[in-house]
């Protein structure tokens, strides 16, 4: 089944990439869409491409009426688009509903899809391929392809800036299929500055920016594009920044909401800032748009490849930070700035990023655009710019890297002139992070969530692990070697604790540079947050940072999210003793239900004398049952009360009430049988029965 299902994902993902149109609109054929059914555009490719990743997780899960189902969903709303119905005649064929299969092939073809090698030699069409109708089919193609007109040769071209707007159209747009994502392309290189000011204004920082740009000492912003997500609720203004740029979409790109909420959907060729004063705010998954993209799927990658293209984005914390439910952001990254508070609160750190980008030497600015650390450095100082960073000492604690930033501490004057001060030989290199090892839980006995990774993130300037095992502590190995040498340049790395009991947390260097570390976290408790003691926090951080002989660079970050819906009790060998998840003190507690289902039972952990597992008791409203070492549910004892016949158990995700996520244990009608060397043998051994 596993074999299968990968090779109908690969399948399907080749027939996408072979069909999905790659820029502009697409070809009109003979059965145009109703006027209820807008034409489909690259604009749209997007919300397809996320419709399909649903479809292959179903898939690769082994839920063929699932992915049968998100492909009807997906032709409904796209009907014009060929791969969807040839996904649907493999999903199909793969069912054994060979007529269904070959109708939707028929139809596939008659939308446009063309590729005959594709239909005879995709394993999955194989059952289709026995049917004599099959051969007609790819007949079809060939006629249609000798018969078919030309194309409209449509191609897009990076469009002019005119009058400090950067219009996002069919013309520059095109789609990415390695990245999933939109390019939209301006010709910034010939740019000419439109005025002779940087922004408009009385304030210190304004007047001094303006005068260094008229000396020739800072670069400005043109050619930076200003990207505001939210259809003008909180946004900067062009008359106060007469140089930025700022993006309008067309009408096309309305049309598909790409203007609207987190960025994951866009890039641009060009330094580009931007927000989105919006969040989530109804029904169970409510959440910021900072927190969606770091828990929606590929959300983290689109984040990266954002930083690593001269992008950053700010958005506000809204209720994922404050005294209602504390902390409870999935992780901290620096990817994106998050503002503290709501609506509107974002606009200081708009003016602060304009600022630090204007106030660059253009030289300076050329060489981080061209190797795309912008924002790296843009991050590098506003965390050194913060009012009360005043040094390494400061610098290298949370003090410098909170979440959520406070527009309190943002010192301006202080930003500009790091800024304007920085040189090309002293510029500090992005931290690159990689996992080379860590500690695994023992599905069933240490997690009871094997549809669940502990992996939330694995990107080069953020790593995090939701912490699902009961083990007392959880272990990882830490590289920074790939982080790029500067010529010239000699690195100190260093890894401190941002938050966390710093006590307990321990960081061992495993080379002679500490380029490598093992990192050893133990349970956690929800602690106070040390840049804001009056609320609570789940989630240790770990810094990486590299210094050059200069600067310290931005960091990178490993996360360790811990439950918080669950009180836990270690014996003085750090091994598990309970496990509560009904506990009334904790019941108020928030923890993330898109990572965290669930549990409505109690575990009581019992050992042997010398320290070895036996087993444990669960309680369950009223009633409780016991289980072996191995997580097998006990159903027959010996005389000494031994489990000698234990029934393996699976763990599902159902739905409450409220439409949240919940754990129910499951027998499975298979059988462990125990035997023991003697009567004094508790441990014994395990077979299936």
């Amino acid at each position: 089944m596993r074999r299968r299902t990968k090779i109908l994902i690969q399948a399907a993902l080749c027939a996408t990439a072979l069909t999905l149109p790659i820029s502009g609109a697409a070809e009109e054929k003979k059965t145009s869409p109703s006027a209820a059914q807008p034409a489909f555009t690259v604009f749209d490719a997007p919300a397809l491409s996320r419709m399909l990743s649903v479809v292959f997780s179903s898939l690769g899960a082994g839920r063929f009426e699932d992915a049968e189902q998100g492909m009807r969903e997906i032709i409904g709303r796209y009907p014009d688009q060929p791969q969807n119905y040839y996904l649907l005649a493999t999903i199909l064929s793969t069912r054994n509903n060979i007529k269904g299969s070959l109708e939707a092939l028929s139809l596939a073809i008659d939308k446009g899809f063309g590729n005959a090698g594709m239909l005879q030699k995709d394993p999955n069409l194989k059952a289709a391929r026995a049917d004599p109708a099959f051969q007609e089919l790819a007949e079809k193609i060939i006629q249609k392809q000798a018969t078919a007109p030309r194309g409209d040769g449509h191609r897009t071209a990076p469009s002019p800036l005119r009058d400090g707007t950067a219009l996002v159209s069919l013309d520059n747009t095109l789609w990415v299929p390695r990245f999933h994502i939109l390019l939209s392309r301006f010709d910034v290189d010939r740019q000419e500055p439109r005025s002779a000011k940087v922004q408009i204004g009385n304030s210190p920082v304004t007047e001094q920016l303006n005068v260094w740009f008229q000396q020739g000492k800072a670069a400005g912003n043109s050619g930076d594009l200003y990207d505001n997500r939210d259809r003008q609720h909180s946004t900067l203004w062009p008359d106060d920044y007469p140089q930025l740029s700022f993006i309008r979409y067309g009408e096309e790109a309305m049309r598909s909401s790409i203007d609207y909420g987190l960025n994951d959907v866009i890039l641009y060729n060009a330094v580009t800032f931007g927000n989105s004063s919006t969040a989530i705010t109804m029904g169970p998954f409510w959440r910021s748009q900072a927190r969606l993209g770091l828990t929606q799927p590929s959300g983290i990658g689109k984040l990266f490849l954002q930083y690593i293209r001269n992008h950053l984005y700010i958005y506000p914390a809204v209720t994922d930070y404050g005294e209602t439910h504390g902390d409870v952001l999935t992780a901290n990254t620096p990817y994106v700035i998050i503002s503290d508070g709501k609506s509107g609160s974002d606009l200081p750190f708009l003016n602060a990023i304009a600022s630090i980008l204007a106030a660059f030497r253009p030289d300076v600015k050329d060489y981080l655009k061209a190797q795309n650390l912008i924002a790296p450095t843009v991050q590098m100082i506003f965390r050194a710019g913060q009012k009360p960073v005043h040094g390494a000492e400061d610098y290298l604690t949370y003090t410098a890297h909170p979440p959520v930033f406070s527009s309190l501490n943002i010192d301006l004057f202080k930003m500009i002139e790091i800024a304007q001060n920085l040189e090309i030989p002293n510029i500090p290199p992005m931290v690159e992070l990689e996992v080379i090892g860590e500690s695994e839980p023992r599905k069933g006995i240490d997690d009871f969530s094997s549809f669940r990774a502990e992996t939330l993130h694995d990107t080069p300037g953020a790593i995090t692990r939701a912490i699902r095992s009961t083990a007392y502590g959880k272990a990882i190995t830490i590289s920074a070697e790939k982080t790029k040498m500067p010529e010239g340049q000699t690195l100190t790395y260093h890894w401190v604790v941002l938050r966390g009991d710093a006590e307990i947390i321990t960081i061992s260097p495993k080379n002679e540079t500490g380029s490598i570390v093992e990192i050893t976290v133990p349970w956690h408790d929800p602690f106070y947050a040390p840049e804001r003691p009056d609320i609570k926090s789940s989630r240790v951080e770990i810094g990486a940072f590299v210094h050059n002989g200069h600067h310290y660079s931005a960091p990178a970050f490993i996360n360790f999210l811990f439950p918080a819906n669950q009180r836990r009790e270690y014996n003085a060998n750090n091994q598990i003793v309970l496990i509560d998840h009904n506990d009334p003190a904790i019941q108020s507690r928030y923890a993330d239900p898109q990572i965290f289902v669930r549990r409505n039972w109690k575990d009581e952990y019992r050992y042997d004398i010398d320290g070895n597992l036996l087993g444990w008791r669960r309680s369950i409203g009223g009633s409780s049952e016991e289980f072996t070492r191995d997580g097998a549910r006990i159903s027959e004892r010996d005389a000494y009360g031994r489990p000698v016949v234990a029934e393996i158990m699976r763990y599902a995700v159902a739905k409450d009430s409220e439409g949240l996520p919940v754990m129910e244990p499951q027998g499975t009608n298979q059988f462990l049988q125990y035997g023991y060397m003697d009567a004094t043998d508790r441990i014994g051994s395990s077979r299936p029965k």
